[in-house]
C-alpha cells in the first residue's frame, strides 16, 4: 500500500502520466461487460510507462482507478460482494507476483487482468473461472463454444476437496448469473496437464488434479510457464541456476537441466461429470 500511495503521488504531478491513466481508464470501461473484449492493446502504447514509477504501474493504476465500475458491471449480473471483491484482488496477487519474480514493485500481468476487468473472470474458492471461447468439434465440423476456462492461482496446495467446492462453485455461479452463456464443459490449458507431472509425482495433488481431465489436442511448449509459475523465473533461464526446495522444483529442473521440455496441454471435464 506504501508503494501504491507513493507512486500515486508522484504521478498526481505529472500531466502526461494523468492524461495516459485517463485514456487507459476511457478504454478499459468501454470493454467491460464485453467478454470477448480480452485485447491487449490497451496496454501496448508508450502511454502504458512511465520512467517515473517503474514497470507497469501506471497500468495497475488504471486497474485500481476502474475497479468500482467492475463491481458496478458484477452488482448488475446480481453477483455477491464478496465474490466481486475476491476477483478484484487479483490485482494485490498479481502485484506479489511481479516482486517475486522481479523484486521490485510493479505489475508485468496486466494483459491476464483484462479477462476480470471485463467482466469474464471470478475467483469462485481455490480456483478461477473464465468464460471464454474454445474450438471444438462437433457433428464432423469445428465449431466454437463457450467454457468455463479454469485457472489454478498460487494459494497454496490443490487438495482435491476445495477442487470439488470450486467445480460445484462455478457450475452453479455461471448458470445463475451467465445463463446467456450457456456452457457445458471446463477447460484447463496449462503445464500442470503435462503427462509428466503424473509420472514424476503419482500421489501429488497435482496429478490428482490432471487425472480429473479428459486430454485432447496438440501439445504446446510449456517451458515458459514452468519457469514462471513453478520458479517465479522469466526466459532464458539456465536450469542448472533453478531452486530445488519442494519435490516438484527438484522433478522439474533436473529434466530440464537434462535437456527435457515441458507441454502446454489442454483439457476438458463435462460439467455434469462435478456436478
Amino acid at each position: 500500500m506504501v508503494d501504491v500511495l507513493a507512486a500515486a503521488a508522484t504521478v498526481a504531478a505529472r500531466k502526461d502520466d494523468l492524461d495516459a491513466i485517463a485514456f487507459m481508464a476511457e478504454q478499459l470501461v468501454s470493454r467491460i461487460g464485453n467478454l470477448q473484449s480480452i485485447d491487449g492493446s490497451i496496454w501496448s502504447g508508450p502511454q502504458a510507462h512511465s520512467e517515473a514509477v517503474g514497470t507497469g504501474v501506471l497500468p495497475m493504476l488504471t486497474l485500481l482507478l476502474t475497479a468500482p465500475e467492475v463491481a458496478v458491471f458484477h452488482a448488475t449480473r446480481g453477483i455477491r460482494p464478496e465474490v466481486s471483491t475476491a476477483t478484484l484482488a487479483d490485482l494485490g496477487q498479481q502485484v506479489w507476483v511481479h516482486r517475486l519474480t522481479y523484486h521490485e514493485f510493479g505489475l508485468h500481468t496486466q494483459g491476464w487482468l483484462l479477462s476480470a476487468w471485463c467482466g469474464a473472470l471470478y475467483w469462485l474458492g481455490r480456483l478461477q473461472f473464465e468464460l471464454c471461447l474454445e474450438n471444438t468439434i462437433a457433428d464432423g465440423g469445428e465449431t466454437r463454444e463457450w467454457v468455463l476456462s479454469t485457472h489454478i492461482p498460487r494459494t497454496g496446495p490443490l487438495k482435491p476437496t476445495l477442487v470439488d467446492e470450486s467445480f460445484a462453485e462455478a457450475t452453479n455461479f455461471f448458470a445463475q448469473y451467465f445463463p446467456d452463456y450457456p456452457t457445458r464443459d471446463f477447460f484447463c490449458a496449462s503445464w500442470m496437464l503435462d503427462p509428466q507431472i503424473a509420472e514424476l509425482l503419482p500421489d501429488s495433488h497435482l496429478a490428482a488434479f490432471q487425472r480429473r481431465w479428459i486430454l485432447y489436442g496438440d501439445r504446446q511448449p510449456g517451458n515458459a510457464d514452468v519457469l514462471f509459475f513453478v520458479f517465479n523465473r522469466r526466459e532464458p533461464t539456465n536450469p542448472e541456476s533453478l531452486p530445488r526446495d519442494t519435490a516438484l522444483q527438484r522433478a522439474i529442473a533436473e529434466r530440464m537441466a537434462a535437456g527435457l521440455n515441458w507441454s502446454t496441454v489442454k483439457g476438458r471435464i463435462h460439467q455434469e461429470s462435478v456436478s
